[in-house]
Protein backbone atom coordinates (compact mmCIF):
# COMPACT_ATOMS: atom_id res chain seq x y z
CA UNK A 1 0.00 0.00 0.00
CA UNK A 2 1.34 3.41 -0.96
CA UNK A 3 1.44 6.76 1.48
CA UNK A 4 -1.31 8.19 -0.58
CA UNK A 5 -3.39 5.11 -0.32
CA UNK A 6 -2.54 5.41 3.47
CA UNK A 7 -3.32 8.63 3.11
CA UNK A 8 -6.83 8.26 1.65
CA UNK A 9 -7.45 5.15 4.17
CA UNK A 10 -10.14 4.80 7.36
CA UNK A 11 -7.03 4.54 9.60
CA UNK A 12 -5.96 8.34 8.72
CA UNK A 13 -7.41 11.34 11.03
CA UNK A 14 -9.29 12.78 8.89
CA UNK A 15 -9.64 16.58 10.15
CA UNK A 16 -12.03 19.50 8.22
CA UNK A 17 -10.22 22.27 9.72
CA UNK A 18 -12.76 25.11 11.12
CA UNK A 19 -11.84 28.42 12.44
CA UNK A 20 -14.39 28.93 15.20
CA UNK A 21 -18.09 27.46 15.88
CA UNK A 22 -19.76 30.20 13.75
CA UNK A 23 -18.10 28.99 10.81
CA UNK A 24 -19.35 25.53 11.19
CA UNK A 25 -22.82 26.88 11.36
CA UNK A 26 -22.58 28.38 8.01
CA UNK A 27 -21.18 24.96 6.34
CA UNK A 28 -22.97 22.91 3.90
CA UNK A 29 -21.96 19.35 2.70
CA UNK A 30 -19.14 19.34 0.88
CA UNK A 31 -17.60 17.23 -1.54
CA UNK A 32 -14.37 16.33 -2.87
CA UNK A 33 -13.01 14.44 -5.36
CA UNK A 34 -9.52 13.00 -5.71
CA UNK A 35 -8.34 10.38 -8.43
CA UNK A 36 -4.98 8.06 -7.94
CA UNK A 37 -3.62 5.56 -10.42
CA UNK A 38 -5.15 2.26 -10.02
CA UNK A 39 -3.98 -0.25 -7.60
CA UNK A 40 -5.24 -3.17 -9.27
CA UNK A 41 -4.55 -5.18 -12.25
CA UNK A 42 -5.97 -3.87 -15.33
CA UNK A 43 -7.48 -1.12 -13.55
CA UNK A 44 -6.25 2.62 -14.90
CA UNK A 45 -7.66 5.00 -11.90
CA UNK A 46 -9.14 5.02 -8.43
CA UNK A 47 -11.65 7.55 -8.06
CA UNK A 48 -12.60 8.17 -4.52
CA UNK A 49 -14.93 10.68 -3.64
CA UNK A 50 -15.37 12.02 0.00
CA UNK A 51 -18.35 13.64 1.63
CA UNK A 52 -18.43 15.66 4.37
CA UNK A 53 -21.77 16.31 6.44
CA UNK A 54 -21.55 18.63 9.11
CA UNK A 55 -24.12 18.24 12.16
CA UNK A 56 -25.77 21.33 11.80
CA UNK A 57 -26.51 20.40 8.58
CA UNK A 58 -28.60 17.86 9.89
CA UNK A 59 -32.11 17.51 12.15
CA UNK A 60 -31.19 15.39 15.63
CA UNK A 61 -33.92 13.71 18.24
CA UNK A 62 -33.58 12.70 21.25
CA UNK A 63 -33.24 9.46 21.79
CA UNK A 64 -35.25 7.23 24.85
CA UNK A 65 -31.77 7.16 26.72
CA UNK A 66 -29.98 10.24 26.46
CA UNK A 67 -28.04 12.17 23.93
CA UNK A 68 -30.00 12.77 20.58
CA UNK A 69 -29.47 11.03 17.20
CA UNK A 70 -29.43 12.14 13.44
CA UNK A 71 -30.05 9.29 10.44
CA UNK A 72 -29.35 10.57 7.05
CA UNK A 73 -28.76 8.45 3.24
CA UNK A 74 -25.92 8.83 0.81
CA UNK A 75 -26.51 8.20 -2.81
CA UNK A 76 -23.48 8.29 -5.61
CA UNK A 77 -23.93 8.61 -9.15
CA UNK A 78 -21.66 8.88 -11.50
CA UNK A 79 -22.36 9.19 -15.13
CA UNK A 80 -20.74 9.26 -18.45
CA UNK A 81 -21.19 12.38 -20.69
CA UNK A 82 -24.38 10.47 -22.85
CA UNK A 83 -26.05 11.03 -19.10
CA UNK A 84 -25.65 6.97 -18.71
CA UNK A 85 -25.27 5.90 -15.05
CA UNK A 86 -22.28 3.77 -14.61
CA UNK A 87 -21.67 3.44 -11.13
CA UNK A 88 -23.63 3.85 -8.07
CA UNK A 89 -23.24 3.46 -4.18
CA UNK A 90 -25.55 4.08 -1.44
CA UNK A 91 -25.14 4.19 2.50
CA UNK A 92 -27.20 4.99 5.77
CA UNK A 93 -25.37 6.83 8.26
CA UNK A 94 -25.99 6.98 12.12
CA UNK A 95 -25.09 9.72 13.91
CA UNK A 96 -25.44 10.59 18.37
CA UNK A 97 -24.46 13.73 19.45
CA UNK A 98 -24.38 14.07 23.78
CA UNK A 99 -25.78 17.31 24.28
CA UNK A 100 -28.29 19.29 22.07
CA UNK A 101 -25.35 21.97 21.49
CA UNK A 102 -23.17 19.32 19.42
CA UNK A 103 -26.34 18.25 17.31
CA UNK A 104 -26.46 21.62 16.48
CA UNK A 105 -23.36 21.75 14.97
CA UNK A 106 -21.54 24.40 18.13
CA UNK A 107 -18.63 22.30 18.30
CA UNK A 108 -18.23 21.86 14.56
CA UNK A 109 -18.94 18.30 14.78
CA UNK A 110 -19.03 16.30 11.71
CA UNK A 111 -19.44 13.04 9.23
CA UNK A 112 -17.40 11.63 6.85
CA UNK A 113 -17.69 9.28 3.79
CA UNK A 114 -15.65 7.90 1.71
CA UNK A 115 -16.99 6.03 -1.42
CA UNK A 116 -14.40 4.34 -4.13
CA UNK A 117 -14.43 3.51 -7.74
CA UNK A 118 -12.46 2.28 -10.43
CA UNK A 119 -12.67 3.98 -13.73
CA UNK A 120 -10.82 4.33 -17.29
CA UNK A 121 -9.86 7.62 -18.68
CA UNK A 122 -12.33 10.23 -19.79
CA UNK A 123 -15.04 12.86 -18.04
CA UNK A 124 -17.71 12.21 -15.42
CA UNK A 125 -20.18 13.61 -13.80
CA UNK A 126 -20.48 12.67 -10.56
CA UNK A 127 -23.18 13.33 -7.87
CA UNK A 128 -24.22 12.87 -4.41
CA UNK A 129 -27.73 13.22 -2.83
CA UNK A 130 -27.82 13.67 1.01
CA UNK A 131 -31.44 13.25 2.47
CA UNK A 132 -31.99 14.21 6.38
CA UNK A 133 -34.38 11.08 7.41
CA UNK A 134 -35.80 13.53 10.18
CA UNK A 135 -37.31 15.89 7.65
CA UNK A 136 -36.49 14.75 4.18
CA UNK A 137 -34.38 17.68 3.33
CA UNK A 138 -31.80 16.98 0.31
CA UNK A 139 -29.03 17.93 -0.68
CA UNK A 140 -27.33 17.48 -4.12
CA UNK A 141 -23.22 18.03 -4.49
CA UNK A 142 -22.39 17.86 -8.43
CA UNK A 143 -18.74 18.02 -10.19
CA UNK A 144 -17.53 17.09 -13.66
CA UNK A 145 -14.44 15.52 -13.33
CA UNK A 146 -11.72 14.04 -16.22
CA UNK A 147 -10.17 11.22 -15.09
CA UNK A 148 -6.43 10.89 -16.60
CA UNK A 149 -5.21 8.33 -18.16
CA UNK A 150 -2.47 6.58 -15.78
CA UNK A 151 -1.11 4.01 -17.96
CA UNK A 152 1.16 4.90 -20.46
CA UNK A 153 2.79 8.72 -19.44
CA UNK A 154 5.85 8.37 -18.52
CA UNK A 155 5.65 10.65 -15.54
CA UNK A 156 1.86 11.49 -14.25
CA UNK A 157 0.61 12.89 -10.81
CA UNK A 158 -2.07 12.47 -8.83
CA UNK A 159 -5.19 14.66 -7.55
CA UNK A 160 -3.91 17.06 -5.04
CA UNK A 161 -4.68 16.60 -1.69
CA UNK A 162 -4.58 20.20 0.31
CA UNK A 163 -3.37 19.12 4.02
CA UNK A 164 -3.65 20.99 7.05
CA UNK A 165 -1.31 18.97 9.56
CA UNK A 166 1.59 16.27 8.82
CA UNK A 167 2.96 14.19 11.30
CA UNK A 168 5.44 10.99 11.01
CA UNK A 169 4.45 7.97 13.32
CA UNK A 170 6.66 5.17 12.88
CA UNK A 171 8.52 6.45 9.86
CA UNK A 172 5.05 7.14 7.78
CA UNK A 173 3.42 10.13 7.50
CA UNK A 174 0.37 10.93 8.61
CA UNK A 175 -1.43 13.54 6.98
CA UNK A 176 -4.58 15.36 8.16
CA UNK A 177 -6.36 16.24 4.89
CA UNK A 178 -8.66 19.36 4.44
CA UNK A 179 -11.57 18.66 2.34
CA UNK A 180 -12.59 22.46 1.49
CA UNK A 181 -11.75 24.80 -1.00
CA UNK A 182 -11.73 27.92 0.85
CA UNK A 183 -7.88 28.47 1.51
CA UNK A 184 -8.58 31.09 4.24
CA UNK A 185 -9.36 28.35 6.42
CA UNK A 186 -6.13 26.23 6.59
CA UNK A 187 -4.14 28.86 8.61
CA UNK A 188 -0.27 28.89 8.36
CA UNK A 189 0.24 25.35 8.56
CA UNK A 190 -0.71 24.18 4.80
CA UNK A 191 0.88 21.28 2.38
CA UNK A 192 -0.27 20.26 -1.06
CA UNK A 193 0.32 16.36 -0.88
CA UNK A 194 0.46 14.33 -4.50
CA UNK A 195 1.25 11.51 -5.52
CA UNK A 196 4.21 11.21 -8.41
CA UNK A 197 4.04 8.68 -10.76
CA UNK A 198 7.13 7.51 -13.05
CA UNK A 199 8.01 4.89 -15.79
CA UNK A 200 11.72 5.82 -16.14
CA UNK A 201 14.21 7.02 -13.60
CA UNK A 202 15.61 10.58 -13.59
CA UNK A 203 18.10 12.13 -10.98
CA UNK A 204 16.34 15.28 -10.28
CA UNK A 205 12.41 16.89 -11.07
CA UNK A 206 11.41 19.92 -10.23
CA UNK A 207 7.82 19.94 -8.72
CA UNK A 208 5.91 23.85 -8.58
CA UNK A 209 2.51 24.80 -6.85
CA UNK A 210 1.13 28.06 -8.34
CA UNK A 211 -2.45 30.00 -7.47
CA UNK A 212 -4.24 30.82 -10.64
CA UNK A 213 -7.44 33.15 -11.43
CA UNK A 214 -10.18 31.18 -13.24
CA UNK A 215 -8.86 32.17 -16.53
CA UNK A 216 -5.46 30.52 -15.88
CA UNK A 217 -2.98 33.30 -14.97
CA UNK A 218 -0.77 32.84 -12.28
CA UNK A 219 -0.98 34.86 -9.21
CA UNK A 220 1.44 33.70 -7.02
CA UNK A 221 4.02 30.76 -6.76
CA UNK A 222 2.69 28.80 -3.45
CA UNK A 223 6.29 26.37 -3.33
CA UNK A 224 8.75 24.81 -5.12
CA UNK A 225 10.90 22.02 -4.13
CA UNK A 226 13.33 19.51 -5.67
CA UNK A 227 13.11 15.35 -5.82
CA UNK A 228 15.77 13.95 -6.23
CA UNK A 229 16.17 10.37 -7.44
CA UNK A 230 13.22 9.62 -8.83
CA UNK A 231 13.09 5.72 -9.45
CA UNK A 232 10.08 4.27 -11.55
CA UNK A 233 6.49 3.53 -9.30
CA UNK A 234 4.90 5.78 -6.51
CA UNK A 235 6.43 8.75 -4.64
CA UNK A 236 4.66 11.05 -2.15
CA UNK A 237 5.61 14.71 -3.14
CA UNK A 238 4.80 16.66 0.27
CA UNK A 239 4.91 21.00 -0.83
CA UNK A 240 4.76 23.15 2.50
CA UNK A 241 2.61 25.95 0.73
CA UNK A 242 3.36 29.46 1.85
CA UNK A 243 0.94 31.92 0.72
CA UNK A 244 2.06 35.77 1.25
CA UNK A 245 -0.79 37.05 -0.23
CA UNK A 246 -4.27 35.24 -0.77
CA UNK A 247 -5.75 37.40 -3.73
CA UNK A 248 -10.02 37.04 -4.09
CA UNK A 249 -9.48 35.94 -7.84
CA UNK A 250 -7.76 32.88 -7.00
CA UNK A 251 -9.52 29.83 -8.18
CA UNK A 252 -7.10 27.47 -9.24
CA UNK A 253 -4.17 25.32 -7.36
CA UNK A 254 -1.88 24.24 -9.76
CA UNK A 255 1.17 21.40 -9.26
CA UNK A 256 3.56 21.19 -12.17
CA UNK A 257 6.19 18.47 -12.54
CA UNK A 258 9.41 19.71 -14.32
CA UNK A 259 12.06 17.49 -15.88
CA UNK A 260 15.19 19.30 -17.21
CA UNK A 261 12.75 22.48 -16.75
CA UNK A 262 10.45 21.33 -19.43
CA UNK A 263 6.72 20.68 -18.21
CA UNK A 264 5.99 16.37 -18.12
CA UNK A 265 2.78 16.71 -15.79
CA UNK A 266 0.00 19.06 -14.00
CA UNK A 267 -2.56 18.34 -11.96
CA UNK A 268 -5.28 20.91 -10.65
CA UNK A 269 -7.84 21.10 -8.22
CA UNK A 270 -10.47 24.24 -7.68
CA UNK A 271 -10.00 26.70 -4.84
CA UNK A 272 -11.54 30.07 -3.26
CA UNK A 273 -10.20 33.14 -1.45
CA UNK A 274 -13.58 34.29 1.16
CA UNK A 275 -12.44 35.62 4.32
CA UNK A 276 -15.19 34.83 7.12
CA UNK A 277 -15.92 36.25 10.27
CA UNK A 278 -18.51 35.69 12.69
CA UNK A 279 -20.62 34.24 10.09
CA UNK A 280 -20.03 37.20 7.83
CA UNK A 281 -18.45 37.18 4.37
CA UNK A 282 -15.34 39.62 3.65
CA UNK A 283 -14.46 39.55 -0.22
CA UNK A 284 -11.38 41.54 0.49
CA UNK A 285 -9.15 41.50 3.90
CA UNK A 286 -7.06 44.15 3.02
CA UNK A 287 -10.18 46.13 2.09
CA UNK A 288 -11.94 45.52 5.19
CA UNK A 289 -8.91 46.39 7.26
CA UNK A 290 -8.35 49.68 5.44
CA UNK A 291 -12.24 50.59 6.25
CA UNK A 292 -11.40 50.32 9.49
CA UNK A 293 -10.00 53.71 9.60
CA UNK A 294 -13.38 55.23 11.14
CA UNK A 295 -12.98 53.11 14.34
CA UNK A 296 -9.33 52.38 14.52
CA UNK A 297 -6.35 54.81 15.00
CA UNK A 298 -3.66 54.58 12.00
CA UNK A 299 -1.14 52.24 13.85
CA UNK A 300 -3.62 50.33 14.82
CA UNK A 301 -4.44 50.06 11.23
CA UNK A 302 -0.64 49.71 10.17
CA UNK A 303 0.12 46.88 12.88
CA UNK A 304 -2.80 44.93 10.97
CA UNK A 305 -2.22 45.53 7.32
CA UNK A 306 2.18 44.75 7.85
CA UNK A 307 1.32 41.34 9.65
CA UNK A 308 4.24 38.58 8.44
CA UNK A 309 1.44 36.10 6.76
CA UNK A 310 -2.40 36.38 5.89
CA UNK A 311 -2.93 34.21 8.63
CA UNK A 312 -1.74 36.66 10.81
CA UNK A 313 -2.92 39.32 9.52
CA UNK A 314 -6.54 37.78 9.70
CA UNK A 315 -5.47 36.89 13.46
CA UNK A 316 -4.78 40.63 14.16
CA UNK A 317 -8.16 41.96 12.47
CA UNK A 318 -10.21 39.13 14.30
CA UNK A 319 -8.85 40.66 17.16
CA UNK A 320 -9.30 43.83 16.89
CA UNK A 321 -13.23 43.09 16.67
CA UNK A 322 -13.33 41.00 19.43
CA UNK A 323 -12.37 43.83 21.80
CA UNK A 324 -15.28 45.93 20.72
CA UNK A 325 -17.69 42.80 20.55
CA UNK A 326 -20.40 43.68 22.58
CA UNK A 327 -21.56 39.57 23.22
CA UNK A 328 -18.48 38.03 23.48
CA UNK A 329 -18.93 34.25 23.33
CA UNK A 330 -21.67 34.19 21.39
CA UNK A 331 -21.89 33.33 17.30
CA UNK A 332 -22.16 36.89 16.47
CA UNK A 333 -20.47 40.31 16.92
CA UNK A 334 -23.05 42.88 16.85
CA UNK A 335 -20.19 45.59 16.58
CA UNK A 336 -18.81 44.06 13.39
CA UNK A 337 -22.04 43.52 11.97
CA UNK A 338 -23.27 47.06 12.41
CA UNK A 339 -19.89 48.67 10.89
CA UNK A 340 -19.45 47.09 8.30
CA UNK A 341 -23.27 47.42 7.20
CA UNK A 342 -23.24 51.46 7.52
CA UNK A 343 -20.05 50.80 4.97
CA UNK A 344 -22.23 48.61 2.36
CA UNK A 345 -24.91 51.23 2.60
CA UNK A 346 -22.53 54.41 2.60
CA UNK A 347 -21.51 52.74 -0.61
CA UNK A 348 -24.88 52.58 -2.22
CA UNK A 349 -26.09 55.72 -0.91
CA UNK A 350 -23.18 58.53 -1.37
CA UNK A 351 -20.60 56.95 -4.71
CA UNK A 352 -19.73 59.34 -5.98
CA UNK A 353 -16.06 60.28 -7.88
CA UNK A 354 -14.80 57.58 -5.04
CA UNK A 355 -16.56 54.90 -2.84
CA UNK A 356 -19.23 55.75 -0.75
CA UNK A 357 -17.98 55.12 2.66
CA UNK A 358 -14.43 57.86 1.71
CA UNK A 359 -16.80 60.69 1.20
CA UNK A 360 -18.03 63.10 3.40
CA UNK A 361 -21.33 62.10 4.28
CA UNK A 362 -20.26 58.28 4.35
CA UNK A 363 -17.62 58.72 6.94
CA UNK A 364 -20.60 60.66 9.71
CA UNK A 365 -22.89 57.95 8.20
CA UNK A 366 -20.22 55.27 9.19
CA UNK A 367 -19.56 56.77 12.93
CA UNK A 368 -23.06 57.64 13.66
CA UNK A 369 -25.35 55.76 11.35
CA UNK A 370 -28.65 56.99 9.15
CA UNK A 371 -29.75 60.53 10.66
CA UNK A 372 -33.05 61.28 12.24
CA UNK A 373 -34.22 63.64 9.54
CA UNK A 374 -32.08 64.94 6.33
CA UNK A 375 -33.15 68.60 4.93
CA UNK A 376 -32.32 69.95 1.65
CA UNK A 377 -32.09 73.38 0.63
CA UNK A 378 -29.86 75.73 -1.14
CA UNK A 379 -28.55 78.60 -0.51
CA UNK A 380 -25.99 81.33 -2.64
CA UNK A 381 -26.65 78.87 -5.81
CA UNK A 382 -25.34 75.62 -4.01
CA UNK A 383 -27.35 72.79 -3.03
CA UNK A 384 -26.71 72.10 0.99
CA UNK A 385 -28.10 69.33 3.11
CA UNK A 386 -28.06 69.00 6.49
CA UNK A 387 -28.35 65.92 8.63
CA UNK A 388 -30.04 66.14 12.58
CA UNK A 389 -29.47 63.63 14.92
CA UNK A 390 -31.03 63.44 18.24
CA UNK A 391 -27.85 65.02 20.28
CA UNK A 392 -26.03 66.76 17.23
CA UNK A 393 -26.67 68.14 13.08
CA UNK A 394 -24.26 68.18 10.27
CA UNK A 395 -24.33 70.60 7.64
CA UNK A 396 -23.06 69.54 4.02
CA UNK A 397 -22.45 71.96 0.83
CA UNK A 398 -22.40 70.64 -2.85
CA UNK A 399 -19.70 72.89 -4.66
CA UNK A 400 -19.80 71.26 -7.91
CA UNK A 401 -23.28 70.35 -8.44
CA UNK A 402 -22.14 67.25 -9.15
CA UNK A 403 -23.44 65.36 -5.64
CA UNK A 404 -19.98 65.65 -3.70
CA UNK A 405 -21.16 67.37 -0.77
CA UNK A 406 -18.06 68.49 1.83
CA UNK A 407 -18.54 69.02 5.36
CA UNK A 408 -18.74 71.98 7.18
CA UNK A 409 -19.57 71.09 10.59
CA UNK A 410 -16.25 70.04 11.72
CA UNK A 411 -15.61 66.72 13.80
CA UNK A 412 -13.94 66.81 17.37
CA UNK A 413 -10.80 65.36 17.02
CA UNK A 414 -10.46 61.68 17.53
CA UNK A 415 -14.09 60.76 16.93
CA UNK A 416 -14.60 57.61 16.22
CA UNK A 417 -17.78 54.55 15.83
CA UNK A 418 -19.33 53.01 18.62
CA UNK A 419 -21.66 50.55 18.84
CA UNK A 420 -25.27 51.99 18.87
CA UNK A 421 -25.89 49.15 21.39
CA UNK A 422 -23.83 50.39 23.94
Amino acid sequence: MSSMERLCSHSFLLAFLLVSSARAQDLQPFMDVLCFAADVPDSNARLEVWTVVPYGTLTFRPTDTAGFRGRYTLNLSIRDTTGTVLRQQHTRRVLSAATYSIAQGATAAFDHVRMVEHLPEGPYTIAVLITDEATNREYRLTRRYSVPNYRYPEFALSSIVLASKIEERSGSPIITPFFAENLTQLGESAFAVVELYAKAYRESMEVIAELLTAQGNVLSTASRTTVSAVWPGRRLVILPLTFMDLPTEARILRVRLLSAGSLVAQSERSVRVVWSFWGRTVADLDQAIRQLRYVATQAQIDSILTAPTMGEKRNRFEAFWAALDPTPGTLRNEAFEEYYNRIAQANRLFRSYTEGWLTDRGMVYVIFGPPVRREQFQSDGRQYERWIYSDREFLFVDYTGFEDYRLLTPLLPGTKYRYSGA
